[in-house]
């Protein structure tokens, strides 16, 4: 084993594919408000940024519109929404072989705290994690530096150049940036090579498989 490195992982797109509950409760919020969604994969782009952002910045609703929408939302996730979700092929190889080798493991993902916890309960992988980061139900703390920031202080980890962020969007690489930390993109969650390069990232790998051993080597 080398030197002790710290690896944080977004959650949907990164370690499950989440997408079928996210777009069923993204749409059960929008109807409400009679915008319906033709096509599925026009919510393809709402995987990621917390719900404020995405209701507002692609739907256009504000003030008391976008709580009721976040809410609407919220009630069918936490009811049906949060279980409709697999786990990526190779993900807990990756993970258990990761923690083997003595590194610290993390999870710093836009999902509201309480309901990554819960899945990484249920899933199984909890065990896994030495921190768990995600946003406030009011929508705070969703930027991907302060999540990364926060998981860092929590572990008491602060040699940034062992520091490895793993997400699937651009949001994920330039949180990792702005942190100062390594930036590593899936190509098999919900971004695409192209998104990873125009962003930057240090690292673009195609499976769970190559995240391990790119952290291991």
């Amino acid at each position: 084993m080398g030197e002790k490195k710290c690896v944080l992982f977004d959650m949907d797109g990164t370690l499950f594919d989440t997408s079928e509950g996210i777009k069923m409760c993204y749409s059960y919020g929008l109807e409400h408000f009679g915008i319906t969604v033709k096509d599925d994969s026009e919510l393809d782009r709402v995987i990621g940024p917390s719900l404020y952002h995405s209701f507002h910045e692609f739907y256009g609703l504000e003030g008391d519109d976008l709580k009721e929408a976040v809410r609407l939302y919220r009630e069918l996730y936490n009811e049906k929404g949060i279980y409709k979700l697999r786990m990526y092929d190779g993900v807990e190889d990756m993970i258990r072989s990761i923690k083997q080798d003595g590194h610290i493991i993390g999870l710093a993902t836009t999902k509201p705290h309480v309901m990554a916890d819960k899945i990484l309960g249920f899933s199984g992988l909890k065990p896994y994690f030495d921190v768990i980061c995600g946003s406030n139900l009011d929508g705070s703390m969703s930027d991907k530096f302060l999540l990364i920031s926060t998981c860092l202080e929590k572990c008491g980890f602060t040699d940034k150049s062992r520091v490895y962020m793993v997400g699937d969007r651009f949001y994920d690489i330039e949180g990792a940036k702005a942190a100062g930390v390594h930036s590593l993109g899936v190509t098999y969650g919900f971004g695409s090579r192209e998104e990873f390069l125009e962003a930057g990232a240090e690292y673009i790998v195609d499976s769970a498989d190559e995240v391990a051993r790119l952290i291991k080597g």
